[in-house]
């Protein structure tokens, strides 16, 4: 007897699967030490909280194993000046600082007493208005190394000011390991919150998270977890919340903001119709569960306070478009100019002449202010 053809949507799940899963490989990058040369590069200096299982063996520092205890380090990572914005290059096995990224400087720190001291010290050197904190959470299929070369190339080419904190949960580093991913972050949230609640306590003005992909999803669980176990005032020490390509649940996410009895002040997604991981998110869930990253809702985001960037449009982010956030190098001149923080504002500066009045214009037409910054209720 003839075997039955496998179904229509089986079949298209297993092509996206191997489609997908050669082009997000993630093998863990070295993470070598060199010795720093201005004229070629710059280093990059972020804090490190993890809820990984230290691994020292061929330069990988921590694995995807999952610790109960929080561990601690301060990495200085080395970005090359010679590359395309938005581009990282691994270090081979002979590693060109002129090229490829690296560690200049590493520290494991024993306790949250050095971890926190070491936090101040940075925060003291820099001037006032400058104090302020900036967390990166990575996302899913990210290996410790991809996560921390991922976090300092946004601070070298978004020209980030403030301290880095580097938040790097179990990921499994392989397309494969989805559902080991998902549980990570389960298991992951409570040293999420508690890292927040530490960052609250030290000497910053502010402090700003971004979250990418499955990042996102732990970030908002840590929220809802901090406000259900009364501790609001740390969120309320969150000038912003920004949410990249978040591979959340529509419903859990309208959940979880409801459940809060606080918001960040600013909370922002990035989104695109385009972009083909969280469209797979959706695919393999029988599409019955549109994710908030794939932009299908900014009408009820607005209403329910939060701002929405959409970057669909955006050419220039790569070809499965789940990381432009990080390397469009137009979303980094809007940046940069200070013009995607204008039309934040609500401000247009639309009749700005030359390149100036482009960008601003660009960034006013990409985003949907929350109803509570246009008066609505």
């Amino acid at each position: 007897m003839r075997r039955p053809l496998p179904s229509l949507h089986a079949f298209g799940l297993a092509v996206a699967l191997c489609i997908l899963a050669s082009a997000c490989a993630s093998n863990p990058a070295r993470l070598p030490l060199v010795t720093p040369d201005p004229s070629l590069g710059q280093t990059e200096h972020l804090l490190i909280a993890t809820t990984r299982t230290p691994d020292e063996t061929g330069d990988r520092r921590f694995d995807d194993a999952r610790s109960i205890k929080l561990d601690f380090a301060d990495a200085g990572v080395w970005v090359p000046r010679q590359r395309e914005p938005g581009h990282i290059d691994y270090p081979g096995s002979r590693v060109d600082p002129a090229s490829e990224f690296a560690l200049s400087s590493y520290e494991g720190l024993g306790s949250e007493a050095e971890f926190i001291a070491r936090l101040n010290a940075r925060l003291a050197d820099l001037a006032g208005e400058d104090r302020h904190i900036v967390v990166f959470v990575h996302g899913f299929n990210t290996p410790f190394s991809n996560g921390l070369y991922l976090n300092a190339q946004i601070f070298a080419d978004f020209q980030v000011e403030g301290v880095g904190v580097h938040f790097a949960w179990p990921s499994a580093g392989r397309f494969s390991a989805y559902l080991y991913d998902r549980d990570s972050v389960q298991f992951s949230r409570d040293g999420l919150a508690h890292t927040l609640e530490l960052l609250s306590q030290s000497d910053t003005g502010s402090i700003t998270v971004i979250a990418h992909s499955m990042g996102a999803l732990l970030t908002m669980e840590s929220l809802r977890q901090l406000s259900l176990t009364g501790r609001s005032g740390v969120i309320e020490r969150l000038d912003a919340v920004v949410l990249a390509s978040p591979d959340i649940d529509s419903d859990v996410f309208r959940e979880q903001v409801a459940s809060m009895d606080t918001l960040p002040e600013h909370l922002v997604v990035f989104v695109s119709h385009r972009d083909r991981l969280l469209a797979l998110s959706s695919f393999i869930r029988g599409e019955r569960a549109p994710r908030v990253g794939s932009g299908n809702h900014v009408e009820e985001l607005t209403q329910m306070g939060v701002t929405v960037i959409d970057l669909t449009h955006f050419s220039d982010g790569g070809s499965l478009n789940h990381t432009t956030f990080a390397s469009s190098p137009t979303l980094m001149s809007m940046v940069t100019s200070g013009a995607l923080q204008t039309a934040l504002l609500g401000e247009q500066g639309r009749d700005t002449p030359g390149p100036a009045g482009t960008l601003a214009g660009l960034a006013a037409s990409i985003i949907s202010l929350p109803a509570r910054a246009l008066g609505g209720k």
